[in-house]
């Protein structure tokens, strides 16, 4: 066992973080949408586990409550998709919503206080593929941040 976790460390290292940013105009001249991809390998089992046990746990909870944004493998990972945007993400998610779900992919959505138009942020996780996407909507302009790939979300979900 020891030997696997060393290779998994050796293998996290020797691992190159790739950026790809593609931006995608929608049909409605409100909306422009930015679209962030980074590609990490490296995540160690302990983080998935860590970051999918607050999330999948924790349905119909608010984030504060069970200090979400404190969690440092989930930190780490917001912080690693969303780089420089991170700082802003956490100092405007006052007003949240509860965690919820359908078939396996988790939202949890934060805005500025008395101003959710004008910043908000959801963070959706696919528990399946252990994959966490961030959307920023800043006045209608809407970008997207994938760690690994784009996870469809239902209408349902949106609307939660």
């Amino acid at each position: 066992m020891k030997k696997l976790i060393l290779n998994a460390c050796a293998f996290s290292l020797l691992t190159v973080v790739s950026c790809k940013k593609e931006t995608k105009i929608d049909p409605s001249p409100a909306t422009i949408k930015d679209s962030v991809t980074i590609k990490a390998d490296s995540a160690s089992s302990s983080a998935s586990s860590s970051t999918r046990s607050i999330i999948t746990n924790n349905i119909g909870k608010y984030p504060h409550d069970i200090k979400l944004f404190e969690n440092k493998d989930f930190t780490d990972r917001v912080k690693r998709i969303t780089g420089a945007q991170y700082d802003e993400i956490f100092n405007n998610f006052n007003v949240e919503s509860q965690i919820v779900s359908e078939n396996g992919i988790y939202k949890v959505t934060g805005c500025k206080q008395h101003d959710c138009p004008g910043y908000s942020t959801s963070i959706f996780y696919d528990s399946k593929n252990d994959n966490l996407n961030v959307a920023i909507d800043k006045n209608g302009k809407i970008t997207d941040f994938t760690e690994k790939e784009k996870i469809k979300i239902t209408d349902v979900l949106k609307s939660m």
